[in-house]
């Protein structure tokens, strides 16, 4: 009966040790599992995320942005007058002449009046500018001296409107003219607002990647009136 005893005992040590030895390779293979799906999922994740970013990448936004510059800027001549203060001469009679200047930079400007100091002209060049004229100056009456004169490239407000027209007349021969992928383009004033005859909105389909590119930008219009402005681009393909 003791011997019976002892054999039951083993029997329940034995089966015990059966039922710990499962539980154990159920749990590593549990582990296991688990640890394959994490990395399947991590693999799945870093391939979807990599082949969006090429996409991305591939898409030449610096080749857009500068075809977009292209079509839209302009060298503006920009020239500084200042009027004298010789006390011969009234402030209301005192001039200047351009006469020897414009046969260097040309009879297509604008001048516009320091709102600040009367005294201060500056004189813009350019072939868009809406032409105001000088009063004539008599020799008795000029008193003044120049400036500096510099160059700079502008974005026309002018050329803007034309290439809006361009892109709504013919999205697709613009692209091949310009030889750029699928874009579209808006401005912004400084509080963010859309400035809807400058911008053109683009058919965009669903699923695909967009860059979107802000820069701001310095405008200019045929009164030679100056805003300051965001240049959004959207590329997609």
């Amino acid at each position: 009966m003791i011997k019976n005893s002892i054999d039951t005992l083993l029997n329940i040590v034995i089966d015990n040790s059966n039922f710990t030895k499962s539980k154990r390779s159920q749990a590593h293979v549990e582990i296991i599992l688990a640890t394959t799906l994490f990395i399947g999922f991590l693999v799945f994740v870093f391939v979807f995320l990599n082949s969006s970013l090429k996409t991305t990448q591939d898409i030449p936004t610096d080749k857009i942005q500068d075809a977009i510059l292209d079509q839209v800027q302009q060298e503006i001549g920009k020239l500084s007058v200042v009027l004298g203060s010789d006390p011969k001469i009234v402030d209301a009679d005192r001039c200047f002449d351009l006469g020897d200047v414009n046969d260097e930079y040309g009879a297509d400007f604008r001048y516009i009046i320091d709102p600040s100091n009367p005294k201060r002209y500056t004189i813009y060049y350019g072939s868009f500018f809406e032409k105001n004229v000088l009063a004539t100056c008599s020799t008795a009456n000029r008193d003044f001296r120049f400036g500096g004169y510099i160059e700079e490239n502008l974005v026309i407000e002018e050329n803007i409107i034309l290439l809006v027209d361009a892109y709504k007349l013919d999205y697709s021969k613009l692209k091949q003219d310009l030889g750029v992928d699928n874009f579209a383009f808006e401005f912004r004033d400084e509080n963010n607002n859309i400035l809807k005859l400058f911008s053109v909105k683009g058919k965009i389909s669903d699923n695909v990647d967009i860059i979107s590119k802000d820069f701001p930008v310095r405008v200019i219009n045929n009164q030679a009136e100056q805003s300051n402005l965001i240049l959004n681009i959207m590329a997609w393909r």
